[in-house]
């Protein structure tokens, strides 16, 4: 029985000596990047003053369309609709930010918007952007301009009169 006290208390004495839990460290690191907020404000100097334009059309008996392409502008129709010589393009647009930042253009919510004259309306949709959203890039200076085009539905017999609203975009960092 003694032996096996000895047994026993040295047993225990190896187990409690030289064998306590080791911490291993490590170091990490946190880093971040402050850039200038990117700002987007409608250019003005166009000869639409920054708006998207349709210009003066004439309806037709059956409905139309009329497009407005961002990368030059270009008006064309499709359907019983008539195009008059006035002022129309696309939506033109300044940015502010960051130097060779790629940026993005987030697009009107559910791709359309009405335009509207009193109580007669007229729905804009297909919205596109150029450059290319996620290829556009500002440049050394920090700027850049970007356009916004878009197709314009004229209905049978559309009400005469002059037709207006609004459209939302967002420019974020991408």
């Amino acid at each position: 029985m003694k032996n096996k006290v000895i047994v026993l208390f040295c047993l225990l004495a190896l187990l409690s000596s030289g064998n306590e839990a080791k911490a291993a460290g490590a170091e990490g690191s946190a880093t971040a990047t402050i850039m200038t907020a990117i700002s987007a404000s409608k250019n003005t100097e166009t000869s639409t003053l920054g708006d998207l334009a349709f210009g003066v059309i004439i309806p037709g008996e059956s409905s139309g369309t009329v497009t407005i392409a961002p990368s030059d502008s270009k008006r064309t129709h499709e359907g019983d609709v008539a195009l008059v010589s006035s002022k129309s393009g696309a939506a033109s647009f300044n940015i502010s930010g960051a130097a060779n930042a790629v940026y993005t253009v987030t697009l009107p919510d559910n791709d359309a918007v009405n335009i509207s004259n009193g109580s007669n309306t007229m729905k804009v949709h297909s919205f596109t952007v150029y450059p290319p959203s996620g290829s556009a890039k500002l440049g050394s200076d920090g700027l850049a301009t970007f356009n916004i085009g878009g197709k314009l539905d004229v209905g049978a017999n559309q009400q005469l009169g002059s037709y207006a609203g609004s459209f939302q975009v967002t420019v974020a960092y991408q």
